[in-house]
């Protein structure tokens, strides 16, 4: 029997009753390098217990003002198929009515992502996805599978959302590069652009300026290694932390659009570190108290 955790030793709230739910999708069905990402969601949740529950850049306490629902794992059966856990994901999903609450997804592959919004979304159409990646993941399939990671993004564009702003960027076939540059409803911030100033304060404005519903997805490949250094497929670069609390806090507190939800994917728990689960939970712990917490300039 599935036991909830709870994050931030915080009292596991009914879902009727929270104003976060988190859904696990412990999933490493496609996985083509690195391997353990089915460990990080459960592994995210226990690294969550080492940090405060009070935020001192906002001046935020979660406890008191945040209720968190942990919902149970969604685990795949012996020898299911991907599509199948994927079409499952997304049927449990869409029986729990979410946005609102708040929902926050721990991967697992990134693949799960698609899933998550196919149950969540109601109007897709209306939602701008951002994504924080090392890889475009827009391949149409890889390795024989259309639901394959590296064709994640791929599969959110399928559900005709608003959309896709991609941050990070820095591993791209040819054909992932020239559907990026040609698709009019993708906007790509490669990471060669992360030196310069004056780009990526224009990424920050722009997203400070997207209007309506928002879901965040975040595959920790997309930050510097030194924060995420067993993920499945790391690339050299990355955002540094300073650059990512910037990108959520341009979203959030400074943004005119509504956050209604995000996913964080591909940690991948080491024997010897905490460091993949520890940056994990603490961008999950970021993202609910810019949410959350007083508006502030």
């Amino acid at each position: 029997m599935d036991t909830p955790l709870t994050f931030l030793e915080l009292p596991n709230s009914t879902l009727d009753e929270a104003e976060v739910a988190l859904i696990r999708a412990p999933f490493e069905g496609t996985v083509s390098y690195g391997k353990g990402t089915s460990a990080a969601p459960d592994a995210i949740l226990r690294a969550s217990w080492h940090l405060e529950t009070f935020d001192e850049e906002l001046e935020f306490e979660h406890e008191g003002n945040v209720r968190y629902c942990v919902l149970p794992a969604i685990v795949a059966d012996a020898n299911e198929r991907v599509e199948a856990y994927l079409n499952r994901v997304t049927r449990v999903c869409a029986g729990y009515g979410l946005a609102p609450p708040f929902y926050l997804g721990l991967g697992g592959e990134h693949s799960v992502t698609a899933a998550l919004l196919k149950g969540i979304l109601k109007q897709p159409s209306e939602v701008t996805v951002v994504q924080i990646d090392a890889h475009a993941d827009l391949r149409e399939e890889y390795q024989g599978s259309r639901f394959n990671h590296a064709c994640a993004m791929r599969r959110v564009l399928d559900l005709g959302v608003k959309s896709l702003v991609a941050i990070g960027i820095r591993s791209t076939e040819k054909g992932e590069y020239e559907l990026a540059r040609e698709d009019p409803g993708i906007q790509t911030f490669y990471d060669h652009d992360r030196a310069r100033v004056e780009r990526f304060e224009e990424l920050l404005e722009g997203l400070r300026e997207l209007s309506g519903p928002i879901h965040l997805t975040i595959d920790v490949d997309g930050l510097d290694c030194s924060l995420c250094p067993g993920t499945g497929t790391p690339q050299p670069g990355g955002l540094s932390w300073e650059k990512t609390i910037s990108v959520l806090r341009a979203l959030t507190v400074e943004g005119k659009g509504e956050l209604l939800g995000a996913d964080l994917c591909e940690a991948v728990p080491q024997p010897s570190s905490r460091v993949n689960e520890q940056t994990a939970a603490k961008l999950a712990f970021k993202i609910v108290g810019y949410r959350f917490s007083p508006r502030r300039d």
